[in-house]
């Protein structure tokens, strides 16, 4: 068993048959980027976007995900077009 607690871990195969994801065309490179996004590697990939903290950036040692993080944003792009927020719901981000 992969998750722990109430957590379950989904299969990438089982993934790619959402209707999300059909119905935005992602494909399979784009589902599994976008899964590690959701994980730990965020912290990594943020590093290498935001170039801080300077002691994980230290770490990478020149790695900058380039690949995964192209796949992601496509992934993202892909997504916005089929997907909307309700009219009620509200988004803040943070400019600091």
């Amino acid at each position: 068993r992969v998750s722990a607690g109430e957590r379950r871990v989904v299969p990438v195969e089982e993934l790619m048959e959402h209707v999300v994801v059909k119905e935005a065309g992602l494909r399979r490179e784009e589902v599994v980027a976008l899964k590690l996004y959701t994980g730990p590697m965020f912290c990594l990939y943020n590093a290498v976007l935001r170039g801080f903290p300077s002691a994980m950036v230290e770490r990478l040692m020149g790695n900058t995900y380039t690949t995964t993080i192209y796949c992601i944003v496509s992934g993202i792009i892909k997504l916005s077009r089929v997907m909307r927020l309700p009219e009620d719901r509200m988004v803040y981000r943070g400019l600091g």
